[in-house]
């Protein structure tokens, strides 16, 4: 993607902070990374603290949103859509990823949000109204019928 775009956001709104793609583009300017995350003792990975922002020239260019276990739809999109509003418009990406996984629906076995299945495609839906190029992508999930849904 690099190669032909040269502003890429990577958005993770899967219940686990996105560390391995956060720590690939840690330093640079051309990918932003933002993850909505459960954050807590304990909760795997155990990253993603909102002072965990980038380097380098990628300073600024990683975005933390540590969640509390719990957080339901209407908190979450009250979080969710101002903040990738700010992000939209001051980082003006020319391409997404989005990495949307099921762990952070309700009844996960190992996420402790209560996301809705239309939360998801309702944070999905926001994202694919920029018209831009946008892969979707899934992962994580640990409850069967909900990986199904999504």
């Amino acid at each position: 993607m690099l190669r032909d775009y040269r502003r890429v956001l990577y958005l993770d709104i899967d219940c686990h902070h996105g560390d391995g793609v956060e720590e690939a583009f840690y330093s640079t300017n051309r990918v932003m990374t933002v993850s909505f995350h459960q954050y807590g003792e304990g909760f795997f990975p155990n990253s993603g603290h909102v002072n965990s922002k980038g380097a380098g020239i990628g300073k600024n260019y990683a975005l933390n949103i540590p969640l509390k276990p719990g957080i339901f739809d209407e908190n979450y999109h009250a979080i969710f859509k101002p903040v990738m509003k700010m992000v939209m418009q001051i980082y003006n990406p020319e391409v997404i990823v989005l990495q949307s996984g099921a762990d952070s629906s309700a009844y996960d076995l190992i996420g402790e949000f209560n996301l809705s299945s239309i939360a998801h495609g309702e944070a999905v839906n926001f994202m694919l109204a920029y018209n831009l190029p946008t892969i979707l992508l899934g992962g994580g999930g640990y409850n069967l019928k909900n990986v199904a849904k999504l």
